[in-house]
């Protein structure tokens, strides 16, 4: 079967079942997706319910035993009340209960950033694949010198002029983020932009001020977890040609 074939049979089945049911079912069918769902599931009940079920409470300076100091995995407590499966640091914290609160942190810290970078790349995209000429050259040149640069050197260098903090951390993920997205979202807006609908709209002479609506869809579907890339359909945008 050809891509325009399965992409036709796609958007049928799509508009037959609905958005949503159409894109369960396609994930269902993918076993590395479903599973990588279940490790996600698992992360994220530890990050929420990490105060009922960590052995001890990290941030509890007063709970701390400084006796119980970098003690190996298995160990017991100097108390004999609780055993450090993972072992303890300098300060005799258990290892295993500030991993489950650290997750906390670092689930905040990739969804917000994320969040904030694909907004950013998705608008600065879009008006580098709509309005073309000068303006597409020059954020796509930026984005090409952004992505010459390894992404760990550069938050490593953005941590250490911003300083410390969730909220520089954040800041620092979001400038080595946005370009992967700005790309992604501009080459689907080029295709988009010569679709036939918007070629009828140019040539019919149509004022400034009408405006299109202006639908994203990438016409595909990864079918397993190393294609996966941002689906953005049905994602309407409004623009003005």
């Amino acid at each position: 079967m050809s891509a325009l074939a399965q992409n036709q049979s796609a958007a049928t089945a799509t508009g037959s079942v609905g958005p949503f049911r159409w894109f369960v079912s396609e994930f269902c069918e993918s076993k590395l997706a479903v599973g990588g769902f279940f490790v996600f599931s698992a992360i994220l009940f530890v990050a929420i319910f990490a105060p009922l079920i960590s052995p001890q409470d990290p941030y509890d300076l007063a709970g701390l035993n400084i006796l119980d100091a970098r003690e190996p995995p298995g160990s017991e407590s100097v108390s004999g009340g609780m055993t450090y499966w993972l072992g303890t640091d300098a300060q005799g914290r258990d290892m295993l209960s500030a991993i489950f609160y650290g997750l906390r942190t670092s689930l905040v810290v990739g969804a917000m950033s994320g969040f904030i970078a694909l907004c950013i790349g998705m608008c600065v995209g879009l008006t580098a694949g709509y309005v073309s000429g000068w303006v597409d050259t020059v954020i796509m040149r930026i984005v090409d010198l952004q992505l010459s640069f390894p992404s760990i050197l550069v938050a490593l260098m953005l941590l250490a002029v911003l300083g410390q903090g969730v909220d520089k951390i954040i800041i620092a993920l979001v400038i080595v983020q946005w370009a992967y997205y700005t790309r992604t979202v501009r080459a689907s807006a080029l295709v988009e932009r010569r679709r036939e609908y918007v070629e009828a709209v140019q040539a019919a002479a149509a004022q400034a001020s009408i405006p299109v609506r202006v639908g994203i869809e990438v016409d595909y579907f990864p079918e397993t977890i190393d294609e996966v890339e941002a689906r953005l359909s049905p994602l309407p945008f409004d623009y003005w040609i």
